[in-house]
């Protein structure tokens, strides 16, 4: 036993030996140690800072379906082509832009243990030039789950609102105010899809009849509803989930799988179907051209010219890359040019300045930058990301 005692008493004076050479070198300060054994250590980290948004950065919304937990958002600059920043989000986001780029609202979903546990859904403010989180708001009854297209997520035409689609099974519209950073309220439009802005306080949707829901609503969360006539076959020929539409113009066009145009005009809270045509001669059908993609539709306001992702295929290709992107004056309705891609792409933006840039994203997780007055193409900008998905630019 006394042994044991023993060993136990030198143990411990070992350790106290050991302990005590690091605190006697606290006391002393790093003045007491030699020079190989300081380590400068910087405490302070700093963030780069964006420049003011530019009409010609693109955002990329890379769902990243290998890992759908860590989506990202790119932001490129279309002269250089170079990548300038990167922001993390939540499993498969929508996102939308301020007006002036300066804030990126992005819906996500988040589960507290990474794969399972708690789930959340929030809508995060980010700021447009550090790409930083400033804030959140979350959403009570969720948000749709499923790859990622603009119509889910649309900001009203005052940049006031935010409205997130929903589907629990019931489909309803999530509103928050983005001034305020609150949840406004659900509003119940059972059956009817996506979200289509027409004012301040308005929006549509489109319905499985191929009609148009009208919904306005009042800052304290009161909705009222209104059913449209059908325009469009959706067992025949449906529309494009994907339409585009223009705050800056008051148009919008959606295009169907056989290649009609309905043009709408978003009137007093409510989408007006005001035209149609067809992006199709009979010698582009003979030659089984069609429109195809994902966001296959882009359209620049201040020339009236719509952009339109197009390939050789049969019925029901409408999920394929675009060949060549046909470009429409939108007044005339009728084909002016058509752009060869070297690079097949399924989602397609363009700029809203006096000088245009049109960006194609591919499949390959590639953007070919084209000058959309001239139609040249000004390069192509390669590896953004895993699998992006959708493209934004301010202002359209």
């Amino acid at each position: 036993m006394s042994v044991r005692i023993a060993a136990e008493a030198v143990g411990a004076a070992v350790l106290v030996a050991l302990l005590a050479g690091p605190l006697e070198a606290q006391e002393r300060g790093i003045e007491g140690l030699p020079g190989e054994a300081v380590l400068e250590v910087e405490e302070e980290h700093t963030t780069a800072v964006l420049g003011e948004a530019s009409p010609h950065w693109l955002y990329v919304l890379d769902p990243v379906f290998p890992h759908l937990i860590a989506s990202k958002v790119y932001v490129v600059d279309g002269d250089s082509r170079r990548i300038l920043g990167m922001l993390n989000t939540g499993y498969v986001p929508n996102m939308a832009l301020s007006a002036d780029g300066g804030a990126i609202y992005v819906a996500e979903t988040y589960w507290s243990r990474g794969t399972r546990g708690e789930r959340v859904d929030v809508i995060t403010y980010y700021d447009g030039r550090t790409l930083e989180p400033v804030g959140e708001t979350v959403l009570p009854r969720g948000r749709f789950l499923v790859v990622p297209k603009k119509p889910n997520l649309a900001l009203t035409t005052d940049g006031r609102y935010l409205l997130s689609f929903n589907m629990d099974p019931a489909t309803t519209v999530s509103v928050v105010d983005v001034r305020e950073l609150r949840y406004v309220t659900d509003i119940e439009v059972p059956g009817c899809s996506l979200v289509f802005p027409t004012g301040p306080r308005s929006f549509s949707m489109l319905c499985p009849d191929g009609s148009f829901v009208d919904v306005a609503f009042e800052p304290d969360g009161r909705a009222t509803v209104r059913d449209q006539e059908p325009f469009f076959d959706s067992e025949a020929d449906p529309v494009f989930e994907h339409g585009v539409v223009s705050t800056a113009d008051g148009r919008a066009f959606f295009v169907t799988y056989e290649g009609k145009v309905y043009e709408a005009r978003p009137e007093d809270g409510r989408m007006r179907v005001v035209g149609e045509w067809s992006l199709l001669g009979r010698a582009d059908r003979a030659e089984s051209w069609r429109p195809g993609g994902w966001q296959l539709l882009a359209y620049h306001a201040p020339t009236d010219r719509l952009f339109v992702l197009v390939h050789r295929g049969g019925r029901w290709t409408h999920k394929q890359a675009g060949e060549e992107v046909w470009v429409f004056d939108a007044n005339a309705r009728r084909r002016i040019a058509r752009i060869p891609l070297e690079h097949h792409a399924i989602t397609l933006s363009v700029s809203q300045d006096e000088a245009p840039l049109l960006f194609a994203l591919s499949e390959e997780a590639s953007v070919t930058v084209i000058d959309a007055t001239t139609y040249e193409v000004r390069g192509v900008v390669e590896g953004i990301g895993d699998s992006p998905f959708l493209t934004y630019v301010i202002g359209e």
